[in-house]
């Protein structure tokens, strides 16, 4: 089993936050990423969002850059905070026109995924959530949020694959979609076949949660679509080089990607800000590469036999051999 690296091309935007509005550096032109990115050996996939198809590169036009640049398009990735018109609300919107015009960023995600030749797409309900006590009726906004994916889903149907992206805060207070529980409790609830989960390992962290169980959990259930890595304090979305901070949880996270089978694309999704993007690229790919070549030294059944005397001893002693030695 290989590791295929992707990226985003947000990775290279201004990284911009409230304190520099500006951002951190130039917005570069999306043709000179591309030949940037092919030069990083180890990453074939890009992950596009459906603002970066605009009347100046069009779909077209992208997939030409890319098989150009020997690249594909790994995923669409659609969110709506790009839109003040969604700032209350996007899918669980209750005023019908905004909610439709929500779901037509969906169905162009859709669109782009096959003009790109993906079968993939990435919903992140960014938006969708609450600040207050007493903010939404939740039932009401559980109800629209699926009512809409379903939508969105039946309209990607056969061919293309959505994956809903959990997050539990950012930049609303609290996000609908807010765990791997619930995200997984939707799918099962909108029970069809091309709708799955999108997991970030740092918005598992910023959850709660150890991310390689979650990733074992969704992979029960056939429904881990999409995964991204990045690392960060688990407070905030800091988008910080993989395996930077949570090293060990890293390299358990590629370890439970392995024993899945997972044959999608790995995703480097972070925001360099006060580091140059191809830089960071570099230390988040040689942490994923380094922990991957590592994997190849466990002895799986050697673990599998210390887990099962649930005795740490055993398996800290294994994996430290792993990591540590040699």
């Amino acid at each position: 089993m290989t590791l295929r690296l992707a990226t985003g091309l947000w990775v290279f935007s201004p990284a911009s936050d409230r304190y520099c509005a500006d951002g951190y550096r130039d917005l570069p032109r999306t043709v000179d990423v591309l030949a940037t990115i092919a030069k990083l050996k180890g990453i074939k996939g890009v992950e596009v969002r459906q603002t970066d198809i605009t009347a100046d590169l069009p779909a077209k036009e992208m997939r030409r850059l890319l098989k150009e640049h020997g690249l594909v398009c790994s995923c669409v990735a659609m969110n709506l905070c790009h839109s003040r018109r969604f700032a209350l609300s996007g899918f669980g919107h209750q005023h019908q026109k905004t909610r439709n015009a929500a779901i037509d960023e969906g169905r162009k995600a859709v669109d782009l995924a096959r003009a790109l030749g993906t079968t993939e797409v990435t919903l992140r309900l960014n938006t969708d959530g609450f600040d207050y006590p007493f903010h939404i009726d939740y039932t009401t906004h559980w109800n629209t949020v699926i009512s809409s994916i379903k939508t969105i889903a039946k309209y990607a149907a056969p061919d293309v694959n959505v994956a809903v992206a959990y997050k539990p805060r950012e930049p609303r207070r609290h996000l609908t979609v807010s765990s791997v529980g619930k995200a997984l409790s939707m799918c099962q609830e909108i029970a069809m076949k091309n709708v799955g989960v999108g997991m970030d390992f740092s918005h598992a962290l910023m959850a709660g949660e150890n991310p390689a169980e979650s990733i074992a959990f969704l992979s029960r259930a056939s429904k881990l679509f999409q995964i991204y890595f990045s690392d960060g304090y688990a407070l905030n979305d800091d988008g910080m080089a993989p395996g930077s901070l949570h090293l060990w949880e890293t390299l358990e996270a590629l370890f439970y990607l392995r024993v899945a089978k997972y044959k999608g694309f790995v995703t480097i999704d972070i925001a360099p800000q006060r580091i140059e993007p191809t830089h960071a690229l570099q230390i988040a790919m040689g942490n994923l590469s380094i922990l991957w070549k590592k994997l190849e030294k466990l002895d799986v059944a050697e673990l599998r036999k210390a887990q099962k005397t649930l005795d740490a001893t055993e398996s800290q002693r294994i994996i430290r051999r792993v990591m540590l030695q040699g």
